[in-house]
């Protein structure tokens, strides 16, 4: 344990005692501090009473538990973050939330969470310009090697290129942190040079060097493009009951190029993972021929639909007639029979348009 508050009984008169759990996380400031290790603490916008551990200091916000709660007295044990890995740089306020994956309770995450699906996907191409000289040239020469070209998804190991794009954008980097501190010397040396070729870790480094530089604009580039990062880790594994949602921005090169992909998985859970034999599956990108398209496709166990939507419906059906026996053949290999495919206008189905924004049906349509 390493800060232990106890609150008073007369600071608990708007938050009872019986609507808080042993085990619940609360998010704690410390807004005032005496000598005598008596305090004021901010839990849920309530300023309250607290007699606060001698390392507590003042201005500090972190994630406790509740321990105990009798006798009119609430113990609250701060979480242990990463003070001895200070070269491996964190976001203490978002770092659990990012491990666990867990409902947030920081106004912060839930901003996130709201406007990363509205967010212009292709501000991605806009912030890497505008980040030139905030970061180092081979950080970004980096980056651009570790985006797949659009021509490369083609081969048979496009997915693992994409698997490896998300690791090298740093979307596990808190999950791989704690993995890390479980580790003996070496092989924890090793991982953190791997997560310090990360772009996660590129950023944080940027900011804190601008802090350190007093330069540090926190609506800056290097922050926006951080937030975008992280509002992408926190849609990684959201949903409902028994159903899994996954929403992604995914940046690819074409001809040198950002193109911008969206993506939006649903499905059924099967234990930790998502059921890749009973989901809907969304993609939406920018294409030379056609502009915007979008693909709507529905997996019930070995069958599979598709609904191809755009604003070019004349010249649709012929390219579509082209394609469709090598498409059927790719799928065939997957275990999965094309058994339909339909076309639509882009902009008048809205249903898809708010299934990429994550504003999703109850339960997975894998009728249609």
């Amino acid at each position: 344990m390493e800060v232990g508050g106890i609150l008073t009984p007369g600071s608990l008169n708007r938050i009872a005692l019986n609507q808080l759990r042993v085990g619940e996380r609360l998010l704690v400031e410390v807004v005032q501090k005496t000598e005598d290790g008596e305090g004021i603490i901010r839990v849920k916008g309530q300023d309250m009473f607290a007699l606060l551990e001698t390392s507590t200091e003042l201005g500090e916000r972190f994630w406790v538990k509740v321990g105990d709660t009798k006798e009119g007295s609430l113990l609250l044990i701060r979480e242990p973050l990463l003070d001895s890995q200070a070269d491996i740089p964190v976001i203490p306020q978002q770092f659990q939330q990012l491990t666990e994956r867990g409902l947030p309770i920081n106004q912060d995450i839930i901003t996130l969470l709201k406007t990363f699906p509205t967010e212009n996907t292709d501000s991605l191409g806009t912030l890497l310009q505008n980040i030139q000289g905030a970061m180092t040239d081979e950080s970004l020469v980096n980056l651009r090697k570790a985006i797949p070209a659009w021509d490369e998804l083609s081969e048979g190991n496009g997915a693992e290129k994409l698997v490896e794009c998300l690791k090298s954008l740093g979307l596990n980097y808190e999950q791989r942190i704690q993995q890390m501190l479980k580790l003996d010397s070496p092989a924890k040396e090793i991982e953190k040079n791997s997560l310090r070729e990360t772009f996660k870790f590129k950023l944080l480094e940027g900011i804190e060097k601008q802090e350190g530089q007093d330069l540090y604009d926190p609506q800056g580039s290097l922050t926006h493009l951080l937030e975008k990062i992280t509002g992408q880790q926190l849609w990684f594994k959201t949903g409902a009951l028994t159903n899994a949602f996954m929403l992604l921005h995914l940046p690819l090169l074409n001809q040198g190029q950002f193109v911008p992909v969206q993506i939006a998985i649903e499905s059924a859970r099967k234990g930790p993972k998502m059921d890749e034999q009973h989901c809907r599956v969304a993609i939406q990108l920018e294409t030379q021929q056609l502009g915007e398209i979008g693909i709507d496709a529905f997996f019930n166990q070995d069958s599979l639909t598709l609904r191809v939507l755009t604003r070019n419906l004349p010249n649709l059906p012929q390219l579509l007639e082209g394609v469709m026996p090598e498409t059927k053949k790719e799928f065939s290999k997957l275990g999965f029979n094309l058994t339909k495919v339909e076309t639509g206008d882009l902009d008048q189905n809205i249903e898809f348009q708010n299934f990429l924004r994550g504003k999703r049906r109850s339960g997975v349509d894998v009728q249609r």
